[in-house]
């Protein structure tokens, strides 16, 4: 019985000690939800599950940290509100001025360039293929999707007519009613060739879309983390890795698996 005794008071000592390591990071994983449909960078393969150059890159950091991870890939405008609402602990997107008020952000992941997306068939193409800066864009009508956060902090006094998906965004301007489509040279030469092999009425309009020639912005895509998440702490430790990964070629490696998305 007292050798009982003992074997309890051990334990329970032993538990105190041991609750400031448990207690460090929290028993579920990190939720990450994002894009379901951000080709190359972040979507759903032929078989439903994630994949894309975030994936890649995120969960082999956290595979290095070993950390538990869970994501959930659903429509842009879904993605943010469980962000915003507190359903997740974070996605992979810029960091805007409005995003900086609730959630923190790791280095950047992958920094991608902005350009112009037109169609051939345009007047002024020659001079919409050599914008250089944002202040370009003014002298043209741009259509942008309703859940752009970056283009509506950036982008004031611009002429935007505003759409509700990416695919209305485009078909806009494969039909002239637009001048311009703001995509990134990463996922916009898939975007577009994606639309044209699911045999859009507009395909042979969109066949004709091409994208500009400078970039006129980068964007620097980055983990962006609740401030109230358990997981806030894990930034520096994040960022370590990511720039063991830059130094011993995984993120260039990763890269180049998706060379082939990134050229219309």
């Amino acid at each position: 019985m007292y050798r009982l005794f003992r074997l309890y008071i051990f334990i329970g000592i032993a538990t105190l000690f041991m609750l400031p390591l448990w207690g460090e990071f929290p028993v579920r994983p990190f939720q990450w939800v994002d894009d379901e449909n951000y080709k190359p960078l972040i979507y759903r393969d032929s078989a439903g599950k994630p994949a894309g150059i975030f994936y890649d890159i995120v969960t082999e950091a956290f595979r290095r940290m070993h950390l538990p991870l869970q994501i959930r890939l659903y429509p842009w405008s879904r993605t943010q509100k469980m962000v915003a609402d507190g359903k997740a602990d974070g996605m992979v997107t810029i960091y805007t001025k409005t995003r900086q008020k609730f959630l923190k952000a790791t280095d950047p992941i992958v920094a991608v360039e902005e350009r112009v997306f037109a169609s051939r068939k345009n007047p002024r193409l020659k001079e919409i293929l050599n914008i250089r800066s944002t202040e370009g864009l003014k002298k043209f009508v741009l259509v942008e999707t309703t859940d752009s956060g970056w283009s509506r902090e950036n982008l004031k006094g611009t002429k935007i007519v505003w759409v509700p998906t990416a695919e209305s965004a485009l078909n806009m301007v494969a039909s002239g009613r637009v001048d311009i489509y703001l995509m990134s040279n990463c996922s916009g030469p898939n975007f577009v060739k994606d639309q044209i092999r699911k045999g859009d009425p507009l395909q042979e309009e969109l066949e004709n879309i091409v994208m500009g020639t400078h970039p006129f912005t980068k964007m620097e895509y980055r983990l962006l983390i609740r401030k109230d998440s358990p997981y806030v702490t894990i930034i520096d430790q994040f960022n370590k890795v990511l720039h063991q990964m830059h130094k011993d070629g995984t993120i260039k490696r990763i890269m180049e698996r998706y060379q082939n998305d990134m050229v219309l």
